[in-house]
């Protein structure tokens, strides 16, 4: 896999269309399941939290990709060089260029950072003694829910 890519002014208009597009598709999906803080769904099982805060965490790094493209300048041929495989790709960077920009409703649930739980919930592996993985963690729907509506509302 190459380090660099070098991309045209169109392919980065293309590439940020697309990226904003899917993120908005995310946060959109989320909140028609979650609703809003004051007028929640009521109707949404407490049981999918977990699937629902795995969109959640890849909109996150998705708009970490985003504000990471927006920094690139052109170069003397108008392309521009992006750092594809330690920047563009890498799960860390992303999430921590989103976080810095995102509320701080958003960090809190985030409070360490990118971690392995946060992409691996609904994941199974197996631990040291070959056990099947069981990942936890407490969120409750209406924390994942005020963190939709902040995000949407950037």
């Amino acid at each position: 896999m190459a380090s660099f890519k070098t991309i045209t002014a169109d392919q980065m208009n293309q590439t940020q269309k697309k990226i904003r597009n899917n993120v908005s598709n995310m946060l959109n999906f989320l909140d028609k399941c979650l609703g809003q803080p004051d007028k929640p769904n009521r109707d949404m099982p407490n049981i999918y939290v977990y699937e629902m805060y795995s969109i959640f965490t890849h909109a996150v790094e998705e708009y970490g990709k985003l504000v990471y493209m927006k920094s690139l300048t052109q170069n003397a041929d108008n392309n521009f060089e992006v750092n594809y495989r330690y920047k563009f790709r890498d799960h860390t960077t992303k999430f921590d260029l989103a976080l810095e920009q995102l509320p701080e409703s958003i960090n809190a649930v985030y409070e360490s950072g990118f971690t392995k739980m946060a992409m691996n919930v609904l994941n199974v592996d197996l631990d040291n003694d070959n056990n099947p993985t069981d990942v936890t963690f407490t969120l409750d729907i209406d924390t994942l829910r005020k963190c939709v509506f902040d995000f949407r509302n950037l």
